[in-house]
């Protein structure tokens, strides 16, 4: 079986950028490929679009593999024909596709790239009339019932009626590698996913605050977004235990600046992390104006004196739109549950906390306390944690602080 892939603004970058992330796409194909089981396959590109071809009882986790190879715009199980030029295209054609378009609306769309003496508007007129005399109802250019399609590349023809969505974005690996800071609620695996998808290699940290259940929640998150999603790299989960940073915060610090004080924290400690690990900035789930920690006055109190930058792709979306990310990634009903089980009681937080009363605030938490823990930190290679993690159940109720 056969599936032509195309991919988009690859194909719009410098010759050697393109080339790069093009070897990139195909390696992510093979690892996709891999994963689902598909054996004896081949990978190869050819005029902007690759190709691969796997055993014929592969056809259906091939296409599913396919689905999440980030860089894929599209893709579509083809027949490939040598042909003699356009009458033997549109002979095929019928042969192809009259029992498709019989008593149905139906139009063609035809892409040629080569010097044939015929132009892809000649491919569709031709097939279409003969279509229609071989007993297609007929052409709807607006609305048809089927779409039949040809590519015509050089001395080979490729017949298909399905263009199935890819991903979109950037090759896995193709921009360098970030941490994300995931607390396994809705929001910060789809910014994990957002970065994957612009290219990124992306690592997670985890700062427990929740106990167990909270763990577990997290690592079920992250075996989704690895599994599902990371083809062609194997990403590792940084779990640290900052419930004693939680302890110190209770005790010391007011709670309208708590959360602000504890997300600088974060910070300082994924830093370290993120150096450790050659990480070159790091990501956060915040969306603008969500909830108290997320306004702007806010958000700069957290980050001041952070000397990597954060990155946020979320943060002029709205709930529901992330929501709606997350169902698609497969992280939704997790996250869901996990972020009812595990909510950190944040007090009476202000929305306008100032830098200064942070940095003072700051100073009641130990620097050492931060660098133990982070030193102490428990470091999951997803890849090779068992699938049967999704199976576990999440027990209702998390350790609070």
């Amino acid at each position: 079986m056969l599936f032509l892939v195309r991919y988009g603004e690859i194909a719009v970058k410098g010759k050697g950028t393109r080339a790069r992330m093009v070897r990139l796409l195909e390696r992510n194909i093979a690892a996709a490929l891999r994963h689902r089981g598909v054996g004896g396959f081949r990978v190869w590109s050819r005029d902007a679009r690759v190709f691969v071809e796997v055993p014929d009882g592969d056809g259906a986790r091939a296409s599913e593999a396919l689905s999440r190879v980030f860089g894929i715009v599209s893709y579509s199980p083809v027949v490939r024909v040598k042909h003699g030029g356009l009458t033997d295209i549109v002979s095929r054609g019928v042969e192809l596709f009259s029992h498709h378009v019989r008593g149905r609306s139906f139009r063609v769309r035809a892409r040629r790239s080569g010097r044939e003496p015929f132009t892809s508007k000649d491919v569709e007129k031709a097939l279409g009339a003969a279509l229609l005399e071989a007993g297609a109802g007929r052409v709807d250019l607006e609305n048809p019932e089927v779409t039949v399609y040809v590519e015509v590349r050089g001395e080979e023809a490729y017949f298909y009626t399905e263009v199935l969505e890819g991903p979109g974005g950037l090759p896995l690996g193709s921009e360098g590698r970030v941490l994300a800071l995931v607390s396994g609620g809705i929001d910060s695996p789809v910014a994990a996913w957002m970065m994957m998808r612009r290219g990124a290699e992306v690592d997670m940290v985890f700062f427990n605050l929740g106990g167990e259940a909270h763990e577990l929640g997290v690592l079920k998150v992250a075996k989704i977004l690895a599994d599902g999603w990371s083809h062609g790299y194997s990403p590792r989960l940084h779990m640290v235990d900052f419930r004693p940073v939680v302890s110190v915060l209770m005790e010391e610090v007011d709670e309208g600046v708590r959360g602000v004080v504890l997300r600088r924290l974060m910070f300082r400690a994924a830093e370290i992390v993120a150096g450790e690990e050659g990480a070159l900035g790091l990501v956060t789930g915040e969306s603008l104006g969500q909830v108290s920690s997320q306004t702007l006055p806010n958000m700069l109190a957290a980050e001041k004196g952070v000397g990597l930058p954060i990155y946020r792709p979320l943060i002029g979306m709205d709930k529901n739109e992330i929501a709606g990310m997350a169902r698609r990634i497969g992280t939704y009903e997790v996250s869901a549950r996990l972020q009812e089980f595990c909510a950190i009681a944040a007090g009476k937080p202000r929305t306008r906390v100032r830098p200064e009363e942070v940095d003072e605030a700051e100073k009641r938490v130990d620097p050492a306390l931060v660098r133990r823990l982070v030193g102490e930190r428990r470091v999951v290679d997803l890849s090779k944690l068992s699938p049967q993690i999704l199976d576990l159940e999440l027990e209702q109720g998390c350790e609070q602080p």
